[in-house]
């Protein structure tokens, strides 16, 4: 491969403005990445390697560029193609990523993890990223560790590696990264598609949230083991991974139950039942069933990962974070055994929010407008009232508080109240504080409005 050189030009193919290339910041198997400055601004360029795919890469990269943007803020979109008049081959201009940035799978290494609110907006965001690409028209194709970048303090993801985009249904040059691949490439039966994507999807997230692969339990462990047959790793995988693949918390085959001491057991069962459905749809009716049908779609997704960051509350003993599971009632503590408390929820049109502390009424919540970063009131410790909670209404307009036994209220912009059962009027938008013991009885499974190691708050 000609490789560029920092201080070398290079052209934009439409716009014909001319860059110059800086320092290597990265490389991988299909490029090399520089940085590049552009009339002063600072900008990324990726230099293809060239082979036998080249002309059907640039192909795609300028169908991608011609699309006029990105269907989603995460991707980090190609802006137009670049040559050389020095050396052969091309290219293609990009923002440059901010450091904020890092790597997700380094993020899940960390011995600090980030909170079980940060992960299921990590969770939803890579959902929202993944949803607008295939409403495009558009797949990824390489769903990744390798390929995604977070930044936790803002909940935000870079998707990189753009050029293994394209039209969903067409040929491409790269058929996934093996453990995320769906069970049909593995066997050849299909090309990457939006169905893929669909399970790809579905290992990352159980990666992200039980910290291991959601079908290499101990049947795939013990498959491993010498038995005096030579079987390439590559074999073993698609076997696992394609050819019987199974779910390691099958309901109707425990066989390849995660091994004694996996992380994965810890996980799942710190997570509600009504999460866990959604991860056993997916590798179970999901590995079956290749279709939007079968697999999990995204919208079912981010129902999950809202109503997940919802029932976030803590330990009153230890502080602990853990999850408000109504469906098993009386659970204890991960951490110090105590049981966990019965919090006080919020009823709204969006949502049913478990009142504890950090916890925030956004947007959404209130007029089921997926602005999930907008918040309305958040939840705070009560100044007066040691181990009680208080809701703080940072809406620009007062609300009508009912509390049970009393006169109405009104509680103005900037003031709180403590937390009891009652019914709030957020200004034409009702809502009601109730024992969360009653929601046993009235949520349905799937309820929560769309529209770590376990971890201490």
């Amino acid at each position: 491969m000609t490789l560029l050189q920092a201080g070398q030009i290079l052209q934009m193919e439409r716009a014909g403005a001319l860059l110059v290339v800086g320092d290597r910041i990265g490389e991988g198997g299909q490029g090399v990445v520089h940085q590049a400055r552009l009339n002063g601004s600072p900008f990324a360029v990726k230099w293809l390697r060239p082979g036998p795919g080249a002309g059907a890469m640039r192909k795609s990269i300028t169908a991608l560029v011609q699309r006029g943007g990105s269907p989603h803020r995460a991707f980090v979109w190609p802006i137009d193609v670049v040559v050389s008049h020095q050396i052969p081959g091309f290219g293609y201009l990009m923002p440059l990523l901010d450091p904020r940035f890092v790597s997700l799978a380094q993020l899940l290494n960390e011995r600090v993890q980030p909170s079980f609110r940060v992960l299921a907006g990590l969770g939803r965001e890579l959902v929202d990223a993944f949803a607008a690409l295939h409403s495009s028209g558009l797949c990824y194709r390489d769903i990744s560790f390798g390929n995604l970048r977070a930044d936790p303090l803002a909940c935000e993801v870079a998707v990189l590696d753009v050029d293994n985009i394209g039209l969903d249904g067409d040929g491409a040059l790269v058929k996934g990264t093996g453990p995320f691949m769906a069970p049909e490439i593995h066997r050849d039966e299909a090309l990457p598609s939006t169905v893929t994507d669909l399970h790809s999807l579905a290992v990352l997230l159980f990666y992200l949230f039980m910290h291991g692969h959601p079908l290499l339990g101990s049947r795939a462990d013990s498959s491993y083991a010498w038995d005096g047959q030579h079987v390439s790793e590559a074999e073993l995988l698609t076997s696992n991974l394609g050819v019987n693949p199974l779910f390691v918390f099958d309901p109707a085959d425990r066989s390849n139950a995660p091994s004694p001491g996996d992380p994965v057991l810890t996980w799942w069962d710190v997570y509600p039942d009504e999460f866990r459905r959604v991860f056993t749809q997916a590798f179970t009716t999901g590995l079956r069933d290749a279709s939007l049908h079968g697999r999990v779609t995204e919208g079912t997704w981010r129902r999950a990962l809202l109503r997940l960051s919802d029932c976030v509350t803590a330990c009153s003993r230890c502080g602990a974070a853990a999850f408000y599971d109504p469906e098993r009632p009386g659970r204890t503590c991960w951490d110090c055994g105590e049981a966990l408390p019965v919090p006080h929820v919020l009823k709204m049109p969006g949502g049913t929010l478990v009142l504890a502390v950090d916890a925030a009424v956004t947007s959404h919540h209130l007029s089921r407008d997926r602005d999930y970063r907008s918040p309305r009131a958040a939840v705070e410790p009560h100044p007066a009232q040691p181990g009680h909670l208080a809701l703080r209404n940072l809406m620009e307009t007062p609300w009508v508080v009912v509390p049970e036994g009393e006169e109405p209220k009104t509680v103005a912009p900037g003031q709180r109240l403590a937390v009891r059962p009652m019914t709030i009027d957020f200004g034409g938008v009702a809502g009601q504080i109730m024992p969360g013991g009653e929601l046993a009885g009235i949520l349905p499974a799937g309820h929560g409005g769309d529209g770590g190691d376990a971890r201490r708050s």
